[in-house]
């Protein structure tokens, strides 16, 4: 009989280390009963010497946001097609994805022949902003649309709160660095 118990203590012992990284970090106290069992609890018993063993947790810490947010961007990801000249329209396209918290790229069909290409093949006309969420196409901007097509995409309606949201990602070309312009005099014949 004394192996069952023996094993019975060390499977206890194995599923309290394994389970405790799952419950907040704390003590665990380990002592012995009236009949020789190891015995592992989160408060010490009366009249019996229990050693205190601390237990901590496992966890990660991620900026990816919550499930909804990192299934969303993996299933369905966003791109914008907007121009720095497009104004208004092309604003509130920024500022709808910017409010929602939703991670995008920034794409400009202006930015190289590829681009516009493949912007052309993409939304039919050179119009933007466009809205690409996985293989589901938004041309022009209309609130209503856009937001029922991130909400069929899975993203969350609000910015998650453990998403550490960056700069869109652009490939728009880096301006030129400035070069004054000097106006050498002609020489006098």
């Amino acid at each position: 009989m004394k192996k069952p118990i023996k094993l019975l203590s060390c499977c206890v012992a194995i599923f309290l280390m394994l389970a405790g990284p799952l419950a907040s970090a704390g003590k665990v106290y380990q002592y012995k009963d009236a009949n020789g069992n190891i015995v592992f609890s989160d408060q010490p018993q009366p009249g019996q010497k229990a050693e205190a063993r601390e237990v901590k947790t496992n966890s990660i810490q991620t900026s990816g946001g919550g499930f909804a947010l990192r299934d969303a961007i993996k299933k369905n990801p966003v791109v914008l097609w907007a121009t720095t000249s497009c104004g208004t329209p092309c604003d509130d396209a920024r500022n709808l994805l910017q409010s929602r918290g939703i991670p995008y790229a920034g794409r400009s069909p202006v930015t190289s022949a590829e681009n516009l290409a493949e912007f052309k093949k993409l939304a039919g006309d050179s119009m933007v902003p466009v809205l690409q969420v996985g293989g589901v196409v938004q041309r022009g901007f209309q609130e209503e649309e856009w937001r029922a097509a991130l909400d069929a995409a899975g993203y969350p309606k609000s910015p998650d709160p453990t998403y550490k949201n960056q700069a869109p990602e652009s490939n728009a070309p880096k301006p030129a660095p400035f070069v004054p312009q000097v106006q050498v005099p002609a020489k006098p014949r």
